[in-house]
């Protein structure tokens, strides 16, 4: 990565990673995700298709995929 950005962006990309962790550890900070989109019906309302899939048996989300 180094060759392609160069070593000093680098250096604060890592910085930025080790100081993200802390803040997640250490300060209780959060992410948010928001999506979107210029028509409603595009995206579901909800996230609960991420997790529907993730109840399913290994062997049923790789057949599906």
């Amino acid at each position: 990565m180094a060759a392609l950005y160069g070593e000093r962006f680098c250096r604060m990309w890592e910085f930025y990673l080790v100081a993200s962790e802390s803040a997640f550890r250490a300060q209780g900070h959060m992410i948010f995700q928001i999506q979107l989109t210029k028509r409603v019906d595009t995206v579901s309302l909800t996230r609960d298709y991420i997790t529907d899939r993730d109840r399913k048996p290994p062997e049923v989300r790789q057949a599906s995929a």
